[in-house]
């Protein structure tokens, strides 16, 4: 990971970003919701607000906002980072 990605990420909320193509539901400390990179029946998408990361536990995908809009809009890490940070 490179360092414009760290700052990146650290300065990204990922909960508004998911959000923006997703329902997320409170679930105790994390928030959940229907991952979008599989057919997903139940909410097996989770969202860490505290840490800034995301893992399904159904396809396995997860990582923080560069990964999560890489995979969703299938752009290149530079190409995610610039739509991050267009906002």
């Amino acid at each position: 990971m490179s360092s414009d990605q760290n700052i990146l990420s650290a300065q990204v909320d990922l909960v508004k970003i998911v959000s923006r193509y997703i329902l997320l539901e409170q679930s105790r400390r994390n928030l959940k919701g229907r991952c979008p990179f599989h057919k997903d029946l139940a909410t097996s998408l989770m969202v860490s607000p505290e840490k800034n990361q995301f893992q399904c536990f159904g396809c396995g995908k997860g990582g923080g906002a560069v990964e999560f809009v890489m995979a969703i809009e299938n752009k290149s890490r530079e190409e995610a980072m610039l739509l991050i940070a267009k906002g």
